[in-house]
C-alpha cells in the first residue's frame, strides 16, 4: 500500500514540475517576444527606424568627380530587428543572374544615422558592354552604406561598392547616393 501511495504521489510530482516547466516556458517566450515589442515601440516612439522593407533609388556617381553614371535604378532593402539585413537589385549593369542577393549587417551609428555593409555574390563573368555595364569578374561585390533619417519614412544614404574577384582580389570600386521610402500600407 505504501508503495502505491508513493508511485502516486511521485507520479503526481512528475506532472505537476512537467506543468510548471511548461509554464515558465511560456513565460519566459512571452517575456522575450514582450521585450521585443517593447524594443521595437521605443524606436518607433524615437522615429526613425531602420527596421523594416525600403524601396530604395539609387544613383551610381564618379567618387572623383561627383558626377552622375547611368540611369537611376531601384533596389529593396529589409532590416531586420537584430542587425541582419537582405536586399536585392535591378542595377541594369548585371547580367540577368549574374548577382545574387546582398545578405549583410546593420548597426546604429548615433542619432537618427545607421551603418550598413551587404555582400553580395557575382555568379559569373561578364565583359564590358558600355555603356551600363563595365564588365564583371565572378566573385563577389561589397556594399558599405551611411544611413540618415529624414523622417520616419524616409532616409538618404552614401555608399561605396568594391568589387572582388573569386580569389579576393579587389578589382573595382565605386559610389552611389540613394533615397528610400518605407514601403508600408
Amino acid at each position: 500500500m505504501k508503495s502505491q501511495v508513493s508511485k502516486q504521489i511521485s507520479t503526481g510530482t512528475v506532472a505537476a514540475v512537467l506543468v510548471l516547466a511548461g509554464v515558465l516556458a511560456l513565460m519566459g517566450q512571452t517575456a522575450s517576444a514582450q521585450a521585443t515589442v517593447v524594443s521595437a515601440a521605443k524606436q518607433l516612439a524615437n522615429g526613425r527606424n531602420i527596421v523594416g522593407t525600403w524601396q530604395v533609388r539609387v544613383q551610381l556617381y564618379d567618387c572623383a568627380t561627383e558626377a552622375p553614371i547611368g540611369p537611376t535604378f531601384v533596389s529593396l532593402l529589409t532590416f531586420n530587428e537584430g542587425g541582419t539585413m537582405t536586399g536585392s537589385t535591378s542595377n541594369p549593369g548585371f547580367a540577368v543572374g549574374q548577382r545574387g542577393p546582398d545578405a549583410g549587417v546593420w548597426e546604429r551609428n548615433g542619432r537618427h544615422t545607421y551603418n550598413a555593409k551587404s555582400i553580395a555574390l557575382l555568379n559569373y563573368t561578364t565583359p564590358p558592354n558600355l555603356p551600363l555595364n563595365p564588365g564583371f569578374l565572378a566573385g563577389t561585390q561589397t556594399l558599405t552604406q551611411k544611413i540618415r533619417f529624414d523622417n520616419p519614412d524616409e532616409f538618404t544614404s552614401d555608399a561605396t561598392t568594391e568589387f572582388f574577384d573569386v580569389d579576393g582580389n579587389s578589382y573595382r570600386k565605386g559610389c552611389a547616393s540613394a533615397v528610400a521610402q518605407r514601403l508600408g500600407d
